[in-house]
């Protein structure tokens, strides 16, 4: 049995140890504390398959279902293609009044959502 958690224990630190971190950044928790979303892959050689519009229309999707907003103004819309190749597209809060925070859509160049991984800070 000891052998067996060994062998996962190394198995997820050498998975975790070949991802790239594509993009992070904190927003505001509602209780006041911050939280900072955390955009990983492990998928770097990936063809760019989806167009600009494709992108901003996948990353709209999932912003309403994922961060639970209504979808404000597309702010921006980048292709990069460093540390690995990603779109990253941005979106404000400004359907409820003035501007208030910002989210971050993170798509693989195929259009696969790349969840975050979030960290609660105090």
């Amino acid at each position: 049995m000891r052998a067996l958690a060994t062998i996962l224990i190394t198995l997820l630190l050498v998975a975790s140890a070949m991802s790239v971190e594509l993009f992070r950044y904190r927003g505001a928790a509602r209780d006041g504390g911050t939280l900072e979303y955390v955009f990983e892959t492990d998928c770097q050689d990936v063809p760019k398959t989806v167009s600009q519009q494709r992108a901003a229309d996948i990353a709209a999707d999932f912003m309403t279902t994922f961060y639970h907003a209504q979808i404000g103004a597309l702010e921006t819309q980048e292709f990069r293609t460093q540390p690995a190749p990603f779109w990253l597209v941005c979106f404000s809060d400004t359907i409820k009044g003035p501007l208030r925070q910002m989210f971050f859509v993170v798509l693989l160049p195929d259009g696969r959502v790349v969840e975050p991984r979030i960290v609660r800070q105090m």
